[in-house]
């Protein structure tokens, strides 16, 4: 598949997703891993997150808008022995109706 600029778009990535559920006796729980599509980038770089944290960011995947992911949530590249990363921001890209277009998931 070609852009309008010319160039070629990345083939989306493979990725598994796993929502936070409310933690129990023993500690953070989370949903069985739902299949989604996106575009992992590889990245290095340092937030403050909403505790006050300095974190490591390791990438930005950019996921589909059905996706719905939150802060704490699991994404990993989907195949055998996935490497779960933790999700440490999310930004929502919108359409002037508010519709989603796609969201940008920083994780560490």
């Amino acid at each position: 598949m070609v852009s309008l600029l010319g160039s070629l778009i990345p083939t989306p990535d493979p990725i598994v997703h796993r929502k936070k559920l409310e933690d129990g006796g023993d500690g953070e729980q989370f949903a069985e891993p739902v299949p989604r599509f996106g575009r992992w980038e590889h990245t290095t770089s340092q937030i403050q997150n909403a505790e006050g944290r300095v974190v490591t960011l390791s990438g930005v995947i950019y996921l589909e808008a059905a996706a719905d992911p939150h802060v704490g949530d699991r994404l990993a590249r989907a195949g055998a022995g996935p490497d779960w990363r933790r999700v440490e921001k999310v930004d929502t890209a919108a359409w002037f109706d508010g519709t989603v277009m796609h969201h940008e998931v920083y994780v560490s």
